[in-house]
C-alpha cells in the first residue's frame, strides 16, 4: 500500500512542503496572465488561484506515470518515456486551458471582459504549464531515484546484519562446547547442568535470532540466560551487577548484541583471574538514545587467549549497519579495567 501511496501524502509536513512550493509557483502564474493578458491585479488573481489548485492536483500524476514509465540506461528505450511526458504535458496543458476557459467564462459574468483578456495569455500561459508539469515530472523522477538508493541501502543493510548475526551463535557455541568438556572430565555434574542451560540458550537465542529487532528487556534475558550458562562454569568466580534506567526495556536493539560484550568480558576478563571478579552491566536512557556499558577486570599479564575481538568487532559492524553514524562503540581500558560502551538511538517499534 506505501508503495502505492503518493509521497506528499505520507506526512502532514510533505503535505505542507508541497504547497509551500506553489507559492513562488502562483505568483508566476498571476504575473503571466496579468502581463499577456493586459489584465487588472484582482482579474488576475481571481484565475490564478483556481488555476495553481488545478495545477497542484494535476502534478501529482507524474509520480504514477514515472512509475509506468521508469527511465532506462538503454538509449532505445530512453526516448520513449519521453516521448511519452511531452504527449502527456501538451494534453495536460490543452485540458487545463480548456479548464480555465470555463471558469473565464463564469467570471465574465461578474467582470466584462475577462474572458477576452484571458484568451490572449492563453498561448504564454499554455506554454508555461506545458514547462511546469514536465519539470514536475523530472523532479518525480528524482524523487523515485532517492527512493529506490535508500531501498537498496536498507536492503544492503539488512543483508550486513543478518550475516553478521549468523556469525555470533556459531562462535558462542564453539567457546560454550571447550568449557563443557573441560568440565566433564572434573565435574561431569556440573557439565550436565551447562548442557541443559546451553540448550536453554540456543532455544531461546534462535527464537529472538529469527526478528530484525527485540526489546531490550528481551535481550537482556538472553544475556542472563548466557551468564546462567557460565556461572555453572565459574561458580562464585563469576559475580554480576546490573543497573538499568526502567525505560531502557523499551528500547528496540538487533538480537544477540548484549551478549557478545558479556562473552568477551567473561573469556578476557573473569577467566584470566584466579579469584574471579564481578561484571557491570549498566544501562541509560536519555532523550533518544540509549547508552550500554559493560565493563570487567581482568589481568594485564595473563597470556594472550589466542584470537580475540570477534565479539567486539561484530558488535560494532552490527552498530554500524544499522544506524550509521549514529552509534558509536568505544572502548576504555584503565589499569586492570575494561570497558566498553555502546551508545545508539533508541528506537520504540510499535506493537500489536
Amino acid at each position: 500500500m506505501s508503495s502505492i501511496r503518493h509521497p506528499i501524502f505520507r506526512s502532514r509536513n510533505t503535505i505542507r512542503a508541497y504547497l509551500a512550493t506553489w507559492i513562488p509557483l502562483a505568483m508566476l502564474f498571476r504575473f503571466t496572465v496579468a502581463f499577456a493578458g493586459q489584465m487588472p491585479v484582482m482579474q488576475s488573481v481571481a484565475l490564478t488561484v483556481p488555476l495553481v489548485l488545478l495545477l497542484a492536483l494535476v502534478c501529482l500524476w507524474p509520480w504514477y506515470a514515472c512509475r509506468l514509465l521508469p527511465l532506462t540506461s538503454s538509449a532505445s528505450w530512453t526516448w520513449k518515456p519521453v516521448a511519452g511526458h511531452v504527449v502527456m504535458a501538451m494534453w495536460i496543458s490543452a485540458a487545463v486551458i480548456a479548464i480555465m476557459h470555463v471558469i473565464a467564462s463564469l467570471y465574465n459574468r461578474v467582470h466584462t471582459g475577462i474572458s477576452a483578456h484571458f484568451a490572449m495569455a492563453v498561448p504564454a500561459l499554455a506554454g508555461t504549464i506545458f514547462l511546469t508539469y514536465l519539470l514536475a515530472t523530472a523532479l518525480h523522477y528524482v524523487v523515485l531515484a532517492v527512493e529506490a538508493s535508500r531501498q537498496a541501502e536498507l536492503l544492503s543493510r539488512e543483508a550486513q546484519l543478518k550475516a553478521l548475526k549468523a556469525q555470533v551463535n556459531p562462535h558462542f557455541l564453539f567457546n560454550s562446547l571447550n568449557s563443557i568438556s573441560a568440565l566433564t572430565a572434573i565435574d561431569p555434574a556440573r557439565a550436565r547442568e551447562m548442557c541443559v542451560k546451553l540448550s536453554d540458550f540456543l532455544r531461546n537465542s534462535l527464537r529472538l535470532g529469527e526478528r530484525n529487532s527485540v526489546p531490550f528487556s528481551e535481550e537482556l534475558a538472553l544475556a542472563q540466560t548466557y551468564l546462567d550458562v557460565e556461572q555453572v562454569r565459574f561458580g562464585q568466580r563469576l559475580r554480576v551487577r546490573q543497573d538499568f534506567d526502567k525505560d531502557c526495556s523499551a528500547c528496540d536493539i538487533p538480537p544477540l548484541l548484549l551478549q557478545p560484550l558479556v562473552e568477551n568480558s567473561i573469556k578476557h576478563g573473569i577467566a584470566t583471574l584466579v579469584e574471579g571478579g564481578e561484571i557491570g552491566i549498566t544501562g541509560r536512557k536519555s532523550k533518544d538514545a540509549m547508552r550500554l556499558t559493560v565493563e570487567n577486570p581482568f589481568d594485564p599479564d595473563a597470556p594472550a587467549t589466542g584470537k580475540s575481538g570477534f565479539g567486539l568487532i561484530n558488535v560494532r559492524n552490527r552498530l554500524e549497519a544499522r544506524w550509521g553514524k549514529s552509534a558509536k562503540l568505544e572502548i576504555h581500558v584503565d589499569r586492570n579495567r575494561y570497558r566498553v560502551t555502546m551508545a545508539f538511538p533508541c528506537e520504540r517499534a510499535k506493537r500489536a
